[in-house]
């Protein structure tokens, strides 16, 4: 609710653009269908991005000691007892605007193989660095996933970022549209989905708070709460020297969630 009360500082174009997100974003009896989904990046967009010029790279690590374990589709390998790793190459390209790239690779059953490629492009011409009152824009995302992480070959994200630091306080909201380009799915319903979190700094440098993430709600088709994925994390958030991270626990509160997953990311010093 606390994304609602932004709204009436919204400029009037981007009010008309996001606006209409926004109210998806809180129709949480939504109908869901359940659609497999590689975890390769788990994390709440904010208002980070690098300046014109500037690279980064972050390596994001995802376990999951306790998963489902039952495919939903032939030949789908599960995240249970699985491990995670996708360097992502970022650079900025000023106008508010950056360019990032993932590499995404899944240890299972003792097996490390290539997952998916992914590019996109994040837009964030709101920031209260530069005045504003919020922190607000979009990434928009393309992906090519292995067959047996991802049933859609070839998927689509639109992640729309809005939110506002209050003193030691952060909190952002991700409402996210994934729309599958490939066979079978491809004349099919978007999915939606969110990600929140909120957090705050205890001592310099080091902040804790939660994320939860809802996923992936199908537009316009029927289905209960207990197919939908909903996962919920504690997390420590570290911003100083000589290398930034975040980590977190998961826990999944639905029959269609892995129990427990585990979350880091890394981030590293380029010259």
């Amino acid at each position: 609710m606390q994304s609602i009360a932004l709204l009436p500082l919204i400029q009037r174009p981007l009010k008309r653009l996001l606006t209409p997100i926004l109210i998806l974003a809180f129709l949480v009896a939504m109908p869901t269908v359940a659609l497999a989904v590689l975890q390769d990046e788990i994390q709440v967009y904010d208002d980070e991005i690098n300046a014109k010029g500037e690279s980064s790279l972050e390596l994001h690590i995802n376990s999951t000691p306790r998963g489902l374990q039952t495919p939903t589709y032939p030949g789908e390998v599960m995240n249970n007892n699985g491990v995670r790793v996708t360097p992502e190459l970022a650079y900025g390209l000023g106008h508010d605007l950056e360019a990032g790239l993932y590499i995404s690779y899944v240890n299972y059953d003792n097996k490390f193989q290539y997952a998916a490629t992914k590019v996109r492009m994040k837009w964030l011409p709101f920031r209260e660095e530069k005045g504003d009152a919020f922190f607000a824009g979009a990434n928009l995302e393309l992906a090519n996933v292995q067959p047996q992480f991802d049933e859609s070959r070839y998927n689509a994200e639109a992640r729309f970022i809005i939110g506002k630091h209050f003193d030691e306080w952060l909190f952002s909201f991700n409402p996210i549209i994934d729309m599958p380009l490939s066979q079978p799915y491809v004349h099919q319903s978007p999915y939606f989905s969110t990600a929140t979190r909120l957090s705050r700094e205890v001592i310099q440098d080091l902040a804790l708070g939660v994320e939860y993430y809802s996923n992936l709600n199908q537009l316009g088709q029927p289905i209960n709460y207990q197919n939908t994925q909903q996962l919920g994390f504690l997390m420590m958030y570290y911003d100083g020297k000589p290398i930034s991270f975040q980590a977190g626990v998961g826990k999944g509160f639905s029959n269609s969630t892995d129990s427990l997953t585990l979350k880091a990311i890394f981030s590293i010093p380029l010259p």
